[in-house]
């Protein structure tokens, strides 16, 4: 009898094991069969701050920045603590393992978190005052369905920092066309999974497969990045095609540069590649299914409605259940950010009229005016800037609506503005912008979706050009700055975000 019983129990016992096993492996966005099992729904992070008073909450404000899939590399955003120290926020993509780097305000906590279902974060701010935590550590605690995912992800990061510190310094060192690059790669992903591997051993850890398809993305991206550059030409299934299990920087490099690769070296014709529809059908032919779909994923472009118009255009032509979803996710918050630029430009109507700068075409609510300069030359520009604005600190900001790096930087470039505002400083922004591959609604678009406040030309790009030659500058974005005495300062600013007040001041001198 107690044989019978214990092999009934060993029958229920095995499946359920196996099960829990299962459970633990995750499904590839690459394979056809993620479309049934992939979760259901956007997963929810909520957290609490303990040991903190009503003045220290107010003060905190959370920021992160969320690893995409579609659209810009990173989207970054800031959320409220409650009154009673509780904060929560959600995806806004239905994606797995989705990396999110967060940190705590002004405190020295700062962790990456990685969102499947739900997670909970507990600081200790008591705690959080003595001692720095990076990553993981005495202060920040997990709990929820994604807890265990998270302590063991951190738990790596630190791993990896600690035995391997000089893997990301070298790998950047790595150029593309080096003769030796391959060779190179090839010896410093050997080090990187043996790091892979004693951590491993190091750690029971169930998070294998999300570690090894990070690493083999961030070698394959190195790699296609190498193929593009020395347009080599190379069979898709020759080893670019890996499984993913989570949205990562590596992983949204490996796909970029996926894309990259197939629309600047595999495809065939150089007269029709900028036509997105017949680049995303070569892409629909050239790759298995659910490859396809992410690719055709990729197609970017800075302006709001022209990216929201191709998400249109692609959707029909998607084939996974799952990429479908988020794509129309995606054309819905794009619906409602062009919703909010049409009401933001079309509530402040502006009289046309001509200025010094050019023709003034817009007042916009947070200080922001926008012109079209009329200067024939860059020498002419500058010297209406000094007659405008003698005895004030000029900073030049000069950019493109293309530009990444630029509309990186923009925010650093608003809060300084506020900044200098409040502090009663002699400072104008100035913001030059290339008509280059650029059109004057774009233009529009951009600021008033930043809402960059400052006075904003519209400049043509041969002014533009002797600019960069008057500076000894050749790229996007470039930061000049005219001190209140006229002297022109091309090496003050290298990035936005290394200005600050204190420096303001020190460059009135």
């Amino acid at each position: 009898m107690k044989v019978y019983i214990f092999a009934l129990l060993l029958t229920l016992w095995l499946p359920c094991m196996l099960y829990a096993q299962k459970d633990l492996e995750p499904i590839s966005l690459t394979d056809k069969s993620y479309d049934k099992l992939s979760k259901k729904q956007l997963a929810k992070v909520t957290g609490k701050i303990l040991n903190a008073n009503q003045e220290e909450l107010s003060k905190i404000q959370i920021q992160y920045s969320i690893v995409n899939l579609i659209g810009t590399h990173q989207s970054k955003a800031t959320i409220p603590v409650n009154a009673d120290g509780t904060f929560e926020f959600r995806q806004t993509h239905n994606l797995p393992y989705q990396q999110v780097w967060f940190n705590l305000g002004d405190y020295d906590a700062y962790t990456c978190l990685y969102l499947h279902e739900d997670l909970e974060l507990i600081f200790d701010l008591e705690k959080l005052k003595k001692n720095k935590v990076y990553m993981i550590g005495d202060g920040i605690s997990f709990a929820g369905k994604d807890a265990e995912v998270n302590r063991q992800m951190n738990e790596y990061i630190l791993f990896d920092k600690k035995n391997n510190p000089d893997f990301y310094k070298l790998l950047r060192k790595l150029e593309p066309k080096d003769p030796q690059f391959q060779q190179k790669l090839d010896s410093l992903f050997t080090i990187q999974r043996n790091t892979n591997t004693a951590f491993y051993k190091a750690y029971s850890t169930t998070c294998k497969p999300l570690i090894d398809a990070a690493t083999n993305a961030q070698y394959t991206y190195r790699l296609l990045d190498y193929h593009l550059t020395n347009k080599i030409k190379k069979e898709i299934g020759d080893g670019l095609l890996i499984p993913i299990y989570s949205i990562s920087n590596e992983v949204s490099d490996y796909y970029r540069f996926l894309h990259y690769y197939t629309k600047y070296v595999l495809y065939p014709d150089n007269a029709s590649r900028s036509d997105f529809v017949k680049v995303s059908e070569y892409i629909a032919k050239t790759f298995p299914e659910n490859y396809a779909d992410i690719v055709n994923l990729r197609f970017e472009d800075e302006d709001i409605q022209t990216q929201n118009a191709i998400n249109s255009i692609i959707l029909p032509k998607l084939k996974s259940a799952w990429a479908k979803e988020n794509l129309r996710i995606e054309i819905e918050n794009l619906t409602a950010k062009e919703a909010k630029l049409k009401d933001i430009i079309d509530s402040s109507p502006t009289e046309s009229k001509q200025t010094s700068f050019g023709t003034l075409i817009k007042e916009l609510p947070f200080d922001a005016t926008l012109l079209v300069n009329n200067a024939k030359s860059g020498a002419e520009l500058i010297q209406t800037i000094k007659a405008k604005y003698p005895n004030k600190l000029v900073l030049l900001d000069i950019w493109a609506t293309w530009c990444g790096p630029c509309l990186d930087q923009m925010p650093y470039g608003k809060k300084l503005h506020n900044q200098a505002k409040e502090a009663k400083l002699p400072v104008e922004f100035i913001y030059l912008c290339t008509d280059a591959s650029s059109n004057q609604q774009k233009w529009v678009n951009k600021v008033a979706e930043l809402e960059q406040p400052g006075r904003h030309l519209f400049v043509a790009n041969t002014v533009i050009s002797e600019l960069f030659t008057l500076f000894n500058r050749s790229g996007f974005p470039t930061y000049v700055v005219i001190k209140p005495n006229g002297e022109i300062d091309t090496k003050a600013i290298s990035w936005m975000s290394g200005v600050t007040l204190e420096k303001l001041k020190e460059m009135m001198k």
